[in-house]
């Protein structure tokens, strides 16, 4: 398959003459040969082409596919990053959290909260623990949204003492603080049920 390439302007302030007027004859080359060699489908390529990588993209790009995400992912988090201004630089990142069992829709959510690369090792712990990406998914948006949200060690206390995953997520849903959480797992252990927690700890405005 004969892989994607392309050449794009750096940095010329365009008129509408011709180009050698513009002064415009400096370019860059970048390859998306290397994603071939990867493996991505020519259709990937061509959409990945279609965001003006740069040549440290595909190379992120590369370790990403080659960590396990497949190339919907892959274009996915590049399409993330354009819509928040920035270049795909994260991946090492998505890679370990693939490592540790995340799945690649969690892992594009977890982009587009911007919780990628900041909270990638407490989201690798969380998982690691067999808390559900559910779990995962709740806490990230809190956190993104600047509002508080248990800390995986929390998370991890309330699964040891028996609390009910759908009963976590509704806690964390609910704006429940590790202080709170300590609280669940005292109660938990003293024979509360998920019933009786949840009615103990309502909805904060």
């Amino acid at each position: 398959m004969q892989s994607l390439s392309r050449w794009r302007p750096l940095g010329c302030a365009v008129a509408l003459t011709v180009l050698a007027a513009a002064g415009c004859s400096r370019l860059q080359y970048v390859s998306l040969k290397p994603l071939d060699d990867a493996g991505f489908s020519y259709t990937s390529e061509k959409q990945i082409e279609q965001l003006d990588p740069t040549q440290q993209e595909v190379a992120e790009l590369v370790k990403a596919v080659k960590g396990g995400l497949s190339e919907s992912a892959c274009v996915d988090l590049v399409r993330i990053a354009r819509g928040q201004k920035r270049h795909f630089a994260e991946g090492d990142a998505v890679v370990s959290l693939h490592a540790a069992g995340i799945s690649d829709p969690t892992i594009v959510e977890l982009a587009r909260l911007r919780q990628i690369p900041s909270w990638t090792g407490e989201a690798q712990a969380i998982r690691l623990t067999g808390t559900s990406e559910q779990v995962i998914v709740a806490v990230a948006q809190k956190r993104a949204a600047g509002l508080p949200a248990p800390s995986g060690a929390s998370l991890a206390h309330m699964k040891d003492a028996g609390v009910a995953e759908p009963t976590i997520v509704e806690l964390v849903n609910r704006g429940i603080t590790d202080t709170d959480a300590d609280s669940i797992v005292w109660r938990r252990k003293h024979g509360w049920k998920d019933e009786q927690i949840l009615k103990a700890f309502p909805s904060k405005p």
